[in-house]
């Protein structure tokens, strides 16, 4: 279901976390990576969504949704390089 509210847009903890650190030394786990990228992906959506419907949006929107995407292409490159036997 679609979710209008202007709340909605603003990116999800997990997604804002995973920015910040990911470039630490503690690698994250499969899991951990796969729930920031549903995360992100969902911030995408609704970020879409919201410059489709809202004629006020702002390039910050825009610029929101080329972060996110950014971040889960780095995330998706963590996910690729990880070992075998961490999956």
């Amino acid at each position: 279901m679609y979710q209008t509210m202007e709340g909605n847009a603003r990116p999800h903890r997990t997604a804002q976390c995973f920015s910040e650190g990911s470039q630490d030394s503690t690698p994250a786990t499969q899991a951990e990576l796969l729930r920031a990228l549903q995360s992100v992906s969902d911030n995408i959506m609704r970020l879409a969504g919201k410059l489709h419907a809202d004629r006020d949006a702002t390039d910050d929107d825009a610029d929101a949704i080329i972060q996110q995407n950014a971040l889960a292409e780095q995330l998706i490159g963590r996910l690729l390089a990880m070992p075998a036997s961490q999956t």
